[in-house]
């Protein structure tokens, strides 16, 4: 009995402990199998690694580049995914989150190329100019044409506000976005706008003032006689044409001039301020508008010295009128031409000049020839390239500035050409400046 009694406590205690293992194995395993699949799944992503990158909105377009250029290049470079959370989108102003995915090296090499491509992304810049009202639209220019063409050759966004209240006496506000660099080219522009316009009305207004102060034109006066007799045709030959040139008005002790070219103290040409000077734009806008079409009669066949030619002058897409003065050499398809209205000179093929038109001849001429009077070349006879450029400076050669001439003295050559000896009073600084008394003062030439 005593033995029943230990092998039944004995098998008991054997399924108790039978029991408890089952036990723990069904409340166990569960545990142990989870740990040992996180782990697998740990592993496994491991081997990917995931970048978020802040970048401002600005930098959003350089790092995507012209139809997703840029960040195509840098995923196949790197080998990784790239890609913009959505969750900023509708902000223009916040920053916006890149994803990177790949290996650790290739996202984090992606991640340096993004951040270098920010990093030397040049700085855009909104800059305001203010100008005046009245010069508005020579910088707009027809139908928006100028405009636009300083933002292309910029680069850089320029923009007017046209609908605020015009005020023709107070400034108008440009603003111009860009880099440093297109902002400096669009304001060099504009500024070129502003200073056509500032020559174009100088010379209205002096015009103006001239016009209150002349009387009515007597019949002997040669201006006015051509104006109302246009010129029928163009002479061919060797006439100089010498009575076609702009005439010095009488009565007055000084007149308003501008210097369109210079060769030397003794060598200059003006063009004189008169209603005359003003219609000369308009003779160069026509010639321009009519040469711009080319026309069998036009063409030039045969060219003698003095005969008279519409031409361009060197790069300018201008047309002139132009006198025959030469040829280069012994080729007589190259001429040596002198610009009539302006005193400059260069050489030209004849395959590019024309026939001058009858209805572009009847302004006369408004290139003037003038002599500094009273000074001669400091030593010898000749003008030191050093003086020539001092004299131009100091008389604002081909930049529209009025100066004052009195007339000293008419010398009239063997060809019918006249020189004007003048004196030059340069009157826009706080003290009026004698040219002439100037340049002895300074050593560049001396009283004769």
């Amino acid at each position: 009995m005593k033995n029943l009694t230990r092998v039944l406590l004995v098998a008991g205690a054997l399924g108790l402990t039978s029991t408890v293992f089952v036990l723990y194995r069904l409340l166990t395993s569960p545990e142990d199998d989870d740990d040992e699949d996180e782990d697998k799944r740990q592993s496994a992503t491991s081997k990917q690694t995931v970048i978020e990158l802040d970048v401002p909105p600005k930098a959003v377009g350089s790092i995507i580049g012209r139809q997703g250029a840029n960040i195509k290049e840098i995923q196949k470079t790197t080998g990784t995914r790239i890609n913009f959370k959505d969750d900023n989108k509708s902000d223009k102003d916040s920053q916006r989150t890149i994803i990177i995915r790949g290996s650790a090296e290739s996202a984090q090499r992606a991640e340096l190329i993004i951040r270098e491509l920010v990093a030397n992304m040049p700085v855009v810049l909104t800059e305001v100019m203010f100008v005046p009202s009245c010069a508005l639209g020579r910088i707009i220019g027809r139908n928006g044409d100028t405009i636009r063409g300083i933002s292309r050759s910029s680069n850089a966004r320029v923009f007017i506000d046209r609908t605020k209240d015009e005020y023709r006496d107070i400034d108008r506000e440009i603003q111009i976005t860009g880099t440093r660099e297109q902002i400096d080219l669009a304001k060099t522009l504009i500024e070129e706008k502003l200073q056509e316009e500032k020559v174009f009305r100088a010379k209205k207004s002096v015009m103006e003032a001239n016009r209150d102060k002349r009387t009515k034109p007597s019949g002997d006066n040669k201006n006015f006689k051509r104006e109302e007799t246009p010129l029928e045709k163009t002479e061919p030959g060797p006439s100089l044409h010498t009575d076609r040139v702009c005439s010095w008005p009488s009565g007055r002790e000084f007149v308003e001039v501008y210097v369109s070219s210079v060769a030397n103290p003794h060598t200059f040409f003006v063009q004189i301020l008169t209603s005359m000077s003003l219609r000369l734009d308009e003779v160069v806008k026509s010639m321009s508008q009519y040469y711009a079409t080319e026309r069998q009669e036009d063409m030039v066949d045969i060219v003698n010295f003095g005969d008279l030619v519409a031409a361009p002058f060197d790069q300018d897409a201008s047309w002139y009128r132009a006198r025959v003065c030469g040829f280069l050499g012994d080729d007589p398809d190259q001429l040596d031409l002198f610009y009539l209205d302006y005193g400059d000179s260069c050489y030209l093929e004849k395959a590019k000049v024309r026939v001058l038109q009858s209805q572009f001849l009847s302004l006369p001429f408004q290139a003037v020839e003038c002599e500094l009077a009273n000074i001669s070349p400091k030593d010898g006879d000749s003008w030191e390239e050093s003086v020539v450029d001092r004299f131009e400076q100091m008389t604002y050669s081909a930049m529209w500035k009025v100066l004052m001439a009195k007339l000293v003295e008419t010398k009239t050559l063997s060809t019918g050409e006249k020189i004007h000896l003048v004196e030059l009073v340069d009157t826009n600084g706080e003290k009026d400046v004698n040219i002439a008394k100037q340049l002895c003062e300074e050593d560049l030439a001396r009283w004769c």
